[in-house]
């Protein structure tokens, strides 16, 4: 397999996750943001193929970010209950995310061609802003659980 076949595959698997992450969303929100995500991963698979056909120059653009932010803007975590399953599910897609990262940050150096390095960089970026946005609902999903009120404990970070 070249690096194009197993970037596909990647994606192709992250847009299941997400896909999956979406149907089982405690909120409409969270269900919006993986929906997206899903849809940006479609998108991947999409440039790669095209840079796999070397048929067409690959430009990155996304408004998840954008949607996550208001959804998190109106996150309110006294009418959120944590589901069965959801937190090692989030856990799974920030893996997901890191291995994409990972293996095409690793395969940037063996691209031959300038335009392809820059689609790849691109995709990179925007898998760390995907990888950003699932930690960010770790958060928000963890936060409620792993809190001490107990001084014993130190200094914790605002939230």
């Amino acid at each position: 397999m070249d690096l194009f076949d197993i970037a596909i595959k990647l994606e192709q698997e992250g847009a299941q996750l997400y896909k999956e992450l979406a149907k089982k969303a405690p909120t409409e929100g969270f269900a919006t943001i993986f929906k997206m995500l899903a849809d940006d991963e479609k998108k991947h698979e999409s440039y790669f193929r095209a840079l796999q056909g070397k048929s067409a120059l690959v430009t990155v653009n996304s408004t998840v970010l954008e949607q996550a932010r208001q959804v998190f803007k109106a996150f309110d975590p006294e009418n959120f209950t944590v589901t069965d399953g959801q937190i090692p599910a989030y856990e799974e897609a920030l893996a997901v995310e890191k291995k994409s990262i990972d293996f095409y940050s690793e395969q940037l150096s063996s691209l031959e061609f300038e335009a392809e390095k820059k689609a790849l960089s691109q995709i990179i970026s925007e898998e760390k802003r995907h990888y950003a946005i699932l930690e960010e609902m770790l958060k928000l999903v963890t936060r409620p659980h792993r809190w001490v009120e107990d001084a014993e404990f130190g200094v914790r970070e605002e939230y």
